[in-house]
Parts: C-alpha cells; structure tokens; sequence
C-alpha cells in the first residue's frame, strides 16, 4: 500500500509531464522578437543565439517576413560580436563572424568593412584592399558616400605604409589593385617607387607620370621627383634633368639640383 508521501510525488510528477507536453513551441517569430530585444539591449550574443535559432526553425513561405528580418539583425549582431573579438585580438574567430554577418546580409558594407580589417590585422595586406574597396563599394550602393571614401582611402593607406615597410611585391599588388577602379597621387607614387626598388624602371615610370599629373599642393615636388628618378632609372637622361629642375624649393630641391650638375 502506497504511503501518503509516494502518492504525492507521484501526482507531482505527472502534472510536471503534462506542463511540459503542453507547453508551446518555439516559434520564428517568438524567437526573432526575443533576438530583437537583446540586440537593442546591447547583448550580442543572446541577440544572436536566439536570432540564429530563428532563421533555423524558419519556414521560408510561412515566416518569410520574419526570416528576412533575423537575417538583417543577425547579420548586425555579427559586426558587433566581431569587433569585440578584434578587440582581444581574435582575428580568426573575429573574422569568421564578419563572415558569417555578410552571409546572413550580403548587402552588409559594416561586415564586409569587418573583414577588411581583420585580413588586415592578419597580415593579408592584398585581401585586406581588396575587402576595403568591396566596402567601398557596397557602402556607395547605401548611400553612404563618406563612409565609401573613408575605406578607399583606408585602402589607398596600405599601399604606402606596406611601401614603407619595405614590402615591394605587396606594395605593387595591392596598388594593382587599387588601381584598377581608383585613381590616387599616392597610390600611382608608391607604385612607382617599388616598382624602382624592384628594378622595373619602364613600369614605373607609367604610375610616377600618373602620379605627376595628378599631385598638386605641397607634395608635388615628391611626385616630381619620382618621375625624374624613373625616367632616370630607365635611361632616359635628358627628360629626368629637364624635370629635376622643375623641382620647387622644399625637400627635394637640394637633390634635384645635384642630379642636374651631375647627370
């Protein structure tokens, strides 16, 4: 004969089992709301647990409307986690979620800007343009012209400070690239001084006339100079002593004069 106690637990057990049988499911759309609501809350990752587990459960005629917004809002969950990772220097798994944004949101140029500077912090030079000009490009089809130009020039950047660091060949393959929908001063100058530090004198001297034509304002005399050298580099005397003298006062002044005593 059953004791009080066991009859108690018994009859506890059972309405436990018939709370959970009827409890309702999960939907797309309790779960987007959900994602919703720690995303304005700042919480990311709860944001983007509930909104992945909403694009899952999503039937795509049903919830069409739904699906499309967890996708939006993941994909913003996304650039937020992943820059908190680039903060702490998690540039694989900061990258992987940038990746991940702009696959829920391929429209996403905050993503795509994501990726650029992961690859960038990577090391990846060359991906690392090229991503920024991506951005670029999908923030002008937002409207978002000065955010665009910010990541050109961002790119632009690269080239000269990869120059600097004495990385020839990644210096002229992110610059081929820049080059080939951009025109920069700096870019073409850059171009064309490692392609003189690589001994290619007749290739540079096609970006240091670019730079040439396109440098105004304070540097023009470096733009000049880099012309002369080239067109120096590449035999070509008389035209480099003709434009070594229309170097201006300032920096270069003082070489281009010996170069025009002594060549």
């Amino acid at each position: 004969m059953m004791t009080r106690i066991s009859i108690l637990f018994l009859l506890l057990l059972s309405t436990t089992y018939l709370i959970a049988q009827e409890a309702p499911a999960e939907t797309a759309a309790g779960l987007y709301n959900d994602g919703l609501a720690h995303l304005k809350a700042k919480e990311y990752s709860a944001a983007y647990e509930k909104l992945m587990k909403s694009i899952e459960i999503a039937n795509p005629d049903e919830d069409a409307q739904v699906l499309g917004l967890a996708k939006a809002n993941g994909s913003i969950a996304c650039y937020y986690l992943g820059n908190a990772l680039l903060k702490e220097k998690k540039y694989d798994e900061a990258l992987a979620k940038f990746q991940k944004g702009l696959e829920l949101n391929p429209k996403s140029y905050t993503n795509q800007y994501g990726i650029a500077s992961a690859t960038d912090k990577k090391g990846m030079v060359v991906k690392a343009v090229q991503h920024y000009l991506e951005a670029a490009s999908l923030a002008t089809a937002s409207g978002k012209a000065d955010r665009a130009q910010r990541y050109i020039d961002r790119a632009g950047n690269k080239v000269g400070v990869t120059y600097g660091k004495e990385k020839y060949d990644e210096a002229i393959a992110a610059g081929e690239i820049f080059l080939a929908d951009h025109e920069s001063a700096d870019v073409s100058y850059y171009m064309a001084k490692a392609l003189l530090k690589k001994g290619q004198a007749a290739d540079a001297i096609e970006h240091a006339a670019k730079a040439h034509a396109l440098g105004q304002g304070e540097d023009e005399g470096k733009y000049i100079m880099a012309y002369a050298e080239a067109l120096e580099a590449a035999g070509q005397t008389s035209e480099a002593i003709e434009l070594y003298k229309k170097v201006p006062a300032g920096k270069y002044a003082q070489t281009a004069k010996y170069k025009v005593e002594t060549l």
